[in-house]
């Protein structure tokens, strides 16, 4: 599965900063007692619950196969939040097989892109489900009357968002000044 900490991959930094941005730090006591190959990264999210990370920087077809021994991996760990990112093509079997075992994927080319860091990328956020609430009770509409924000867009992949979170987007214009919207995430049909 290759060795995500080697030395001159960019694909690990990034995820780092990633994770970073979504609010989780490096579990170092994880880190430090890994004593495999180091495939994988591991963090603490805000609530303090293990995340694990495993990046293939291999620009190469990702098959079903690759994917269940990875899955059987995560399953040995015992983690329940687990990210594959990936530079190569995944197969549509191994996207599906991805999806039953709740595992996040992310494209490679998301991550290092950094999207979020483009001055034309408004700043989103995840509302809690506390400020969901209160949104809701000040709009007096229910979640599914705010637009739509599809799981796959790129920003709600960088982000972390699943299917029912509410996003904040801020923007800032001249003219306008600061602008604030709210979009539901929601599940691609197709």
């Amino acid at each position: 599965m290759g060795n995500p900490k080697a030395k001159g991959n960019p694909l690990i930094e990034k995820t780092r900063t990633l994770m970073k941005n979504r609010g989780c730090v490096e579990d170092e006591d994880k880190k430090s007692s890994e004593d495999e190959k180091n495939e994988f990264l591991y963090f603490r999210d805000a609530k303090g619950q293990s995340v694990i990370v495993h990046c293939n920087a291999k620009d190469e077809t990702v098959g079903v196969a690759y994917i269940r021994d990875l899955i059987k991996k995560f399953d040995k760990k015992k983690i329940k939040r687990r990210i594959f990112i990936g530079a190569g093509k995944v197969t549509r079997s191994a996207l599906n097989e991805l999806d039953d075992k709740n595992v996040e994927f992310i494209p490679a080319d998301l991550v290092l892109m950094d999207i979020l860091e483009h001055e034309y990328v408004p700043k989103h956020e995840i509302l809690s489900p506390e400020e969901k609430e209160k949104l809701l009770g000040q709009l007096q509409v229910t979640a599914s009357a705010l637009p739509d924000l599809l799981t796959s867009d790129p920003v709600a992949r960088i982000i972390g968002a699943r299917h029912g979170d509410i996003i904040k987007i801020t923007r800032k214009s001249l003219t306008a000044g600061e602008t604030v919207t709210y979009r539901l995430v929601v599940k691609d049909e197709g």
